[in-house]
């Protein structure tokens, strides 16, 4: 029986056009792979074949709060209001890292050119961390 992965065996670097950024644990890790593929229905025919459609590259990132300029390190500017000259939003290479030679898998893969494209930070009263939720499009993917 194969040995499988479970969440300790994998980390997660974003880096950004001046090294490491968004630095931190994640503790939720999410990417996936989509091809909009389009039918095409012959004259006479039932059944479609598959045309190939639009790859599409996205994922999620979570983690506690951490960084309180976290606007400024995803978009490039310290506040977001109306009026305001907003520079086009930095890109990332995200890497997830696989480590568990004794289980027989090691390496890593790159998200290239991610662009976040929603931040979500949650608060309740309490004990419970202040967490960070990160979502981005990527516009490819390549093992490292």
């Amino acid at each position: 029986m194969g040995h499988k992965l479970q969440g300790f065996d994998i980390s997660v670097t974003v880096v950004g056009s001046n090294g490491p950024d968004l630095v931190g644990e994640y503790q939720e890790v999410e990417f996936t792979i989509k091809e909009d593929a389009e039918k095409y229905l012959a004259l006479g025919d039932r059944i479609a074949e598959n045309l190939d459609g639009e790859i599409s590259i996205e994922g999620k990132l979570k983690r506690g709060h951490t960084q309180l300029d976290i606007i400024r390190r995803i978009w490039g500017t310290t506040s977001l209001k109306r009026g305001s000259r907003i520079p086009a939003s930095p890109r990332f290479t995200i890497i997830f890292n696989v480590d568990a030679p004794e289980k027989g898998f090691s390496g890593r893969y790159r998200l290239l050119n991610c662009k976040i494209d929603e931040l979500a930070i949650k608060a309740k009263a309490g004990k419970d961390l202040v967490s960070e939720d990160i979502s981005f499009k990527a516009e490819g993917i390549e093992p490292a």
